[in-house]
């Protein structure tokens, strides 16, 4: 039995009654108080996730129930679950809580109901034809659609799809999102953070519920869209996170909230290795602002040590593609250390605490090969050239990073 399987989610619709104003029609409404910030969720789920990514907006709607203050989220769904009376797969839905237990303006009570109905709980603001989810211009106009029904000048952006880092769309990687079965329609993180930008507004966050995303790369691409980013550097197992239980902190919008989030990520994950046969997980809290300085700091290290990396083996490295993706990602403190016989200098391990605010992984997993060294674990992934990946290695000198972090200096002993 798999966990969303073993959540009990309880929500049907109570009517009772409409209500009509007694005011003068002519009399001034009151205007909405603004609210601190609004959750935007992007899931692309035209693929074997989507039944994960239907789970996952129940257990976002669960996470208003518990609200005690007025709240917006807003999710975009692409998939192969249909909704509403015109059976649409691309559309935008709204939820809205008043703090008080009712989500767009209904009690909700504890009555027998399935994920599915919650997708159609949320109100349909927009529906889109059939439209590609993972090209740039569509996320953009996706996004500023999602803002344009919000009720706040704070966003934060939740991701939800397959993923693999900073790797473009060869052996059956993508950086983001697979919409359909193959692997072609995905998305560029580049292209991501492009689109991103295009929509005017930084955001308070971001939350790659997204596979690899943790690594230095990616936090390096998206330094200046948010200000801090929550994710994996290794697989998300399908569950994604428990929403349920950290929304609310979501909502909080402070660091020690979003901590908290991370904290409660991987408790949840501990306690499903002690009842179920599928569990394992890394989370780690990035700030954005400080990527740059760590990023000058990993230079400075690949630079000195240039003649050492031009044959250099990382096999023994603490590895986060544990399972599809071999090469992806090795830790990047454990990576440091190796460079300086096993220590860390204090300014690097200053800006390295500086940048990763909160880590922490599993070191009991199922399957066991998903278990990490937590004495290994730094909190970001990182990708070394390796003679066995030669379209990665010609794909990897084109992002921003390669130079940025010093990898254009070495001349490697093999062909590169």
């Amino acid at each position: 039995m798999t966990c969303r399987m073993m959540k009990k989610y309880f929500w049907a619709l109570l009517f009772i009654g409409l209500f009509s104003a007694c005011n003068n029609s002519d009399d001034p409404q009151p205007v909405p108080e603004k609210e601190n910030i609004t959750i935007l969720s992007y899931l692309v789920a035209n693929n074997n996730l989507n039944d994960y990514l239907v789970g996952n907006i129940a257990t976002m709607y669960d996470g208003l129930l518990s609200m005690n203050k007025p709240a917006t989220f807003l999710v975009y769904w692409d998939g192969k679950t249909q909704i509403g009376a015109n059976n649409a797969s691309h559309l935008i839905l709204k939820y809205q809580t008043d703090g008080k237990g009712n989500i767009n303006g209904r009690p909700v009570h504890d009555l027998p109901g399935t994920m599915e109905e919650v997708l159609n709980e949320g109100v349909i603001v927009k529906e889109y034809a059939t439209q590609l989810s993972t090209d740039k211009d569509v996320m953009t106009t996706v996004i500023k659609d999602m803002m344009a029904n919000a009720n706040s000048d704070k966003f934060g952006l939740i991701f939800g799809s397959h993923g693999s880092s900073w790797l473009s769309s060869i052996f059956t990687s993508r950086s983001f999102g697979q919409d359909g079965q193959g692997t072609d329609n995905t998305m560029l993180i580049s292209d991501m953070a492009e689109a991103l930008k295009s929509v005017g507004k930084k955001f308070e966050f971001i939350l790659f519920d997204v596979c690899y995303m943790g690594t230095a790369e990616v936090a390096y691409t998206f330094r200046d869209v948010a200000n801090y980013q929550i994710s994996s550097a290794m697989e998300v197992p399908a569950y994604g996170f428990p929403y349920d239980l950290t929304l609310e902190d979501l909502y909080g919008g402070t660091v020690n909230n979003y901590k908290t989030v991370c904290e409660t990520y991987l408790e949840y994950y501990k306690l499903l290795y002690e009842i179920d046969n599928y569990a394992w997980g890394t989370i780690s809290l990035i700030d954005s602002k400080e990527m740059g300085n760590l990023t000058n700091q990993l230079k400075s290290e690949i630079v000195a040590h240039k003649e050492m990396l031009a044959d250099y083996d990382s096999s023994h490295l603490e590895e986060y593609g544990k399972s599809s993706g071999p090469y992806i990602a090795v830790d990047l403190g454990h990576f440091v250390k190796d460079l300086n016989d096993g220590s860390m200098s204090a300014t690097f391990s200053s800006q390295l605490a500086k940048t990763v605010l909160y880590k922490g992984c599993l070191e009991k997993a199922r399957p066991s090969t998903y278990a990490v060294d937590a004495a290994n674990y730094s909190g970001l992934g990182i990708y070394i050239p390796v003679e066995e990946r030669p379209k990665w290695n010609s794909y990897f000198k084109t992002i921003d990073w390669y130079t940025a972090a010093g990898w254009n200096e070495v001349t490697f002993s093999w062909d590169f």
